[in-house]
């Protein structure tokens, strides 16, 4: 039986992610993680990110501390591999937000294994989550619920960033239509279909739609009737929707 076969008498579903050893090794346990319901739920991207961000701590760990496997990690290996992505003159020395993003794949795959009885505790350390404000109508998770207790707290999540509709302009002419910063065209422009990628800038804009989503679209879900003003609907079904969240899209 060859990989192929072997996947699908195994009812991997298409495009699920997966990870080799660095000796081409296949660790079902490892795997699981990414066949749990928790997983096959989420976007294909959302999924593809988590392997990434997993690979990257297991690399760490075959590397950088004497190979060791996952099952044997240790909260020492989670801490020196946060010093080395974010601190270390020799490493990648990522922002916070990406070691955020990182500590929340890693916690995620081991609190599975520890549920799934793959292993006896987790070894990234935990603190008590805080419960969500009354005022959110949200219910916490009980008083034994934790969180990964290695976030940095410096990824300016209330910085919003944005551009007014002027230089949201000037940025898509100069750099979709080929024009230049005064407004006229640019000869030494060698771009193709410029309108094309204008138009694909706007919608997106304009809709909120996520790249995987309009890249999806065709002509069958767009709404033809142009002899309307204001704002026309159609809807994104379940099959490209992220997640599946199938909707109604307004359109200019």
């Amino acid at each position: 039986m060859d990989w192929i076969e072997w996947r699908e008498a195994a009812a991997i579903p298409a495009r699920t992610p997966f990870l080799l050893s660095p000796t081409f090794e296949y660790d079902v346990g490892l795997n699981s993680f990414f066949l749990s319901g928790d997983m096959l739920c989420r976007a294909w991207n959302t999924q593809d990110g988590y392997a990434r961000d997993l690979k990257a701590f297991l690399n760490f760990l075959w590397h950088n501390r004497n190979r060791t496997c996952w099952r044997n990690a240790t909260t020492a290996d989670h801490l020196a591999y946060l010093t080395w992505r974010r601190k270390d003159p020799a490493g990648p020395r990522v922002d916070d937000a990406t070691c955020d993003r990182e500590v929340t794949a890693v916690n995620r795959f081991y609190d599975w294994q520890v549920s799934a009885n793959n292993l006896a505790e987790n070894p990234i350390p935990q603190r008590a989550r805080r419960p969500p404000p009354p005022t959110t109508g949200r219910r916490g998770g009980g008083e034994t619920a934790t969180t990964a207790a290695t976030y940095s707290h410096g990824a300016g999540r209330e910085k919003i960033e944005w551009l007014p509709p002027a230089t949201y302009r000037r940025w898509r002419d100069v750099g979709m239509r080929g024009y230049t910063a005064r407004g006229l065209p640019d000869s030494a422009f060698r771009g193709r279909w410029a309108a094309r990628n204008e138009l694909f800038s706007d919608v997106m804009v304009r809709t909120g739609l996520r790249l995987a989503e309009q890249t999806a679209l065709t002509v069958f879900e767009m709404p033809r009737d142009r002899g309307l003003g204001g704002y026309q609907r159609f809807w994104l079904p379940s099959a490209i929707a992220k997640g599946g969240s199938a909707r109604r899209v307004y359109v200019p």
